[in-house]
């Protein structure tokens, strides 16, 4: 019992902090967006693609944050897809923070009295909150693409950022 009361605690200490963190991404992004014209893009490149002439796994977040402001969500992904996928990812845990706080809340409300045996079955009801696919996803996405990307650099000669196709 008092793990599944600790359990409950995190997940809305989870909430909240999801919660507080998403507004405060929101309002980044809407400052973002109001000064989209003059979002800038780094000088030089990074000390990776300076010395090995090849993308990092950072290279063109800037470019796909802007992309997603004005609403070219295929640019955005092929400049760099970790911003929309990690959007997509939080948006998911958010929800399924929610919807097991509230459901929870829910659920005490609808049996005040009932008392669950020590051995009660597992809550069917709630969701998982990251699943394992999920952060395999993350390293596909970060590693793929850093791979393909340069691969794709290297052997056909194809820069879609423009920036380090004057070497190969």
């Amino acid at each position: 019992m008092l793990l599944e009361k600790n359990k409950r605690k995190g997940q809305l200490i989870g909430l909240v902090v999801t919660t507080a963190a998403l507004a405060v991404a929101f309002l980044y992004l809407v400052l973002l967006y109001r000064n989209r014209e003059t979002l800038a893009f780094q000088e030089e490149p990074c000390a990776f693609s300076r010395v090995l002439h090849l993308y990092c796994p950072g290279c063109g977040g800037t470019r796909a944050v802007k992309s997603l402001l004005e609403g070219h969500l295929i640019d955005s992904l092929l400049a760099n897809p970790i911003p929309l996928y990690s959007i997509a990812l939080i948006l998911r845990v958010w929800v399924a923070l929610a919807h097991n706080v509230v459901w929870q809340r829910f659920r005490e409300r609808g049996n005040p009295q009932e008392q669950q045996p020590a051995r009660a079955k597992p809550n069917r009801t709630s969701w998982r909150i990251m699943y394992q696919w999920e952060m395999w996803g993350i390293l596909v996405v970060v590693a793929g693409f850093f791979v393909l990307r340069n691969l794709a650099l290297v052997l056909l000669k194809w820069d879609y950022l423009g920036d380090l196709v004057q070497f190969w």
